[in-house]
């Protein structure tokens, strides 16, 4: 993950605890079944489906901020595992609204725990990807006010299991950022406390399961524990059908060196990158790159230049925001460097 600003550290530990909290939900029985459905779907890799019962919480509650809320996740989702800013737009527009009708149901007294949860989720979400888009201002203002928010809809109802998910990641973050301090007295290391929490989150909490277990690996990665990263992958993969799995399992098989094994689960995710119309052109650089690595480590030194120089065509007309690792322009520059030098 890109660490080389403080303020960015800052906010994604921040905002990351903050809009990763999650209230029992008190949904009546046929807005659990939308949000259900909506989940089922998203998770299968049914995005329209996702949307459309989404828009029916809307439809069957059009004040409760919660349908809004879930559209913002959704298209949050959507950029993140196709990796496409193209839905920025909708994106906004959907947290924004979620804020407003949080905002009037608060200001005539009387609001409820989801209220606030979902105004503070609201502004947690779109605070990290303001702050991934480089907009820390927006960013650090969004995540105070989620802050906020989610202490008031947790002080509200102790007995939330689901809340265990943003406060374990927000433990474990918050060590790994403060790790430099940690030989102050009041600077503790709470990971082994925050991984504990989000199992708590996964196996206790009414709809975290899913998204716990996303957390976990993105924690493994950062523990370089790739062998768990592949467990809960492999589990996900053969559960259900979308991609942000196959990604950390792409991922973690260049990091065990397993270059053969890269190359096809990578040609995996360019298959299913390939099977929406809205994936973006810097997933497919992103496959490019490992294939040039893991190529190049076999020793195949013209496929990976090919691969690169793929690559090198895009160099100015990517939005490398996107990316959770590094940025793969630079990267392919830097690899095609070292080739040639060793030519």
């Amino acid at each position: 993950m890109k660490t080389n600003k403080f303020l960015q550290l800052f906010l994604f530990i921040f905002l990351l605890g903050a809009s990763g909290v999650s209230a029992e939900l008190k949904l009546s029985p046929e807005m659990e079944q939308y949000f259900r459905n909506g989940l089922n779907e998203l998770f299968n890799d049914k995005i329209e489906e996702a949307l459309e019962n989404f828009d029916s919480l809307i439809v069957v509650e059009p004040d409760n901020p919660f349908g809004y809320f879930c559209k913002a996740i959704c298209y949050d989702f959507i950029m993140d595992e196709y990796r496409n800013l193209n839905f920025m737009d909708k994106f906004n527009e959907a947290a924004e609204k979620a804020i407003e009708k949080s905002k009037i149901l608060e200001e005539k007294g009387n609001p409820t725990a989801e209220t606030f949860l979902w105004s503070g989720g609201s502004h947690g979400i779109r605070g990290v990807r303001r702050a991934m888009m480089g907009k820390w201002w927006g960013g650090f203002r969004d995540g105070i006010a989620a802050a906020g928010k989610l202490e008031n809809a947790v002080k509200m109802d102790s007995t939330l299991y689901d809340a265990y998910f943003g406060l374990g990641n927000y433990h474990y973050w918050k060590s790994i950022k403060s790790r430099v301090f940690w030989w102050l007295p009041f600077i503790e290391d709470e990971r082994q406390k925050g991984i504990d929490e989000i199992l708590i989150s996964i196996k206790k909490g009414k709809f975290t399961d899913i998204p716990g277990k996303m957390s976990l690996m993105r924690v493994y990665i950062e523990e370089k524990d790739y062998n768990k990263v592949l467990e809960i992958a492999e589990d996900l993969i053969n559960k259900y059908n979308f991609l942000q799995p196959l990604w950390f399992k792409s991922f973690s098989l260049i990091q065990i060196e397993e270059w053969q094994k890269g190359i096809e689960s990578y040609n995996q995710v360019l298959k299913k990158l390939r099977e929406k119309h809205f994936h973006g052109i810097e997933g497919e650089l992103e496959c490019f790159y490992f294939f040039a690595l893991c190529n190049y480590k076999l020793g195949e030194i013209e496929k990976a230049k090919t691969y690169l120089e793929k690559i090198l065509l895009y160099e100015g007309d990517v939005k490398t925001e996107i990316y959770f690792y590094e940025n793969f322009i630079d990267s392919a520059k830097k690899l095609m460097k070292e080739i040639k030098k060793s030519e």
